[in-house]
């Protein structure tokens, strides 16, 4: 064999050599890394003393909220813990992305109370938790002072109740207890009509002490609840006019200083009057009235006074959607006026169905019509 060739043979074992050794190092270097791990006779990690102490693995059990986590998430909830260790993987899982944002703004000072049980304090004070009909919807709101949950409370027929509860006592901070009762006190009254107040022309539009006297209390001695239909009359009542005579623009049940009033407002002919209700005693708040001529530049045909009427806008939407009275939850009607042309804007509920209607005021044609199942 030539020298020549026993060049070649020795650098191609050199070569093989060379690249066994090379494996072998990172084997060696990937055992070390990774499996070289001895357990004690009680199944613990026993540390290894050439790389100092081995950190304890947790396994987070299946079933725990935070093993079903996404990756953002579980990143989130770290930063919540960086600030209060006290709280735990699991309660930190249970809240929305939105509260781990807010409570990780706010420096994490507790564990809030959450939505759900937020709604279900609401639903507690307000005496609906057993009513299947209301729905409620829950935002957090732990990024201001006092941190709550504002919770919105939907009935078929009384309309929407807004409710705040305190997002670490779970304490109602506003909101109408016992809602139920205004179902009651909306139903009509035996006994002789009350005496009717002169109309509003002859007293001061704006607040007065007329306006200001406590409601007649029921017989039980306590100021009977007011639902919509409830602050419709009496404001129909201290403007001097009948519920046939108005065109209702907007009945909205609102906060006011603590406390829930109607925002009422109709028109009897080229008078404008704008009326707050007190909600739970059908107290006259404010009074305002004022005339116009042709609002909005519409026609005299489409002048509120000339309306076909909230009974007949309503009449008409079930018409249309194919459903009688019988079972249906009336949650909104209200007249608005869009681009010079007013619509009773209306929707309902029937069934797990949630129907919105536009309705011209003038003539009763359905403008729109939406479903929402």
């Amino acid at each position: 064999m030539t020298p020549e060739k026993n060049d070649k043979k020795l650098t191609r074992w050199l070569l093989m050599a060379t690249i066994a050794l090379l494996a072998l190092v990172l084997c060696l270097q990937l055992w070390q890394m990774f499996g070289r791990k001895t357990y004690g006779d009680n199944g613990s990690l026993i540390p290894d003393s050439a790389n100092g102490p081995a950190a304890p693995e947790t396994v987070e059990p299946s079933n725990s909220p935070a093993a079903n986590v996404s990756h953002g998430k579980a990143a989130m909830i770290e930063d919540v813990q960086t600030l209060n260790s006290a709280l735990s993987s699991d309660d930190l899982a249970a809240l929305s992305v939105e509260e781990l944002e807010q409570l990780w703004e706010t420096g994490a000072p507790g564990l809030p109370i959450g939505m759900s049980a937020a709604a279900e304090a609401a639903e507690v004070y307000a005496g609906t938790l057993e009513v299947d009909s209301v729905t409620s919807k829950t935002d957090p709101e732990l990024d201001e002072a006092p941190a709550h949950y504002e919770v919105e409370l939907r009935h078929p027929t009384l309309g929407d109740f807004e409710y705040k509860i305190d997002a670490y006592s779970g304490e109602v901070l506003e909101g109408l207890s016992d809602i139920m009762k205004s179902v009651q006190a909306a139903a009509p009254q035996e006994g002789p009509a009350p005496e009717a107040q002169p109309p509003a022309a002859q007293q001061p539009a704006a607040k007065d002490p007329a306006a200001q006297q406590p409601a007649q209390p029921s017989a039980s001695g306590t100021p009977a609840a007011s639902g919509e239909e409830t602050a419709k009359n009496a404001a129909f009542t201290h403007a001097g006019v009948s519920a046939a005579d108005a065109a209702v623009t907007k009945c909205k049940l609102d906060w006011e200083d603590g406390r829930q009033v109607y925002d009422i407002e109709f028109w009897v002919g080229n008078t404008e009057y704008d009326y707050e209700i007190d909600a739970s005693s059908g107290v006259v708040l404010e009074a305002k009235q004022e005339q116009n001529g042709h609002h909005g530049g519409a026609s005299a045909a489409q002048q509120p006074g000339s309306f076909i009427g909230e009974e007949a806008a309503k009449s008409a939407a079930l018409t249309h959607a194919g459903l009688s009275a019988d079972g249906v939850g009336y949650i909104r009607c209200e007249l608005d006026e869009d681009d010079g042309r007013w619509l009773y804007e209306i929707e309902f509920q029937a069934g797990a169905v949630e129907y919105e209607y536009e309705i011209d005021a003038a003539s009763g044609a359905v403008v729109k019509a939406e479903q929402d199942h």
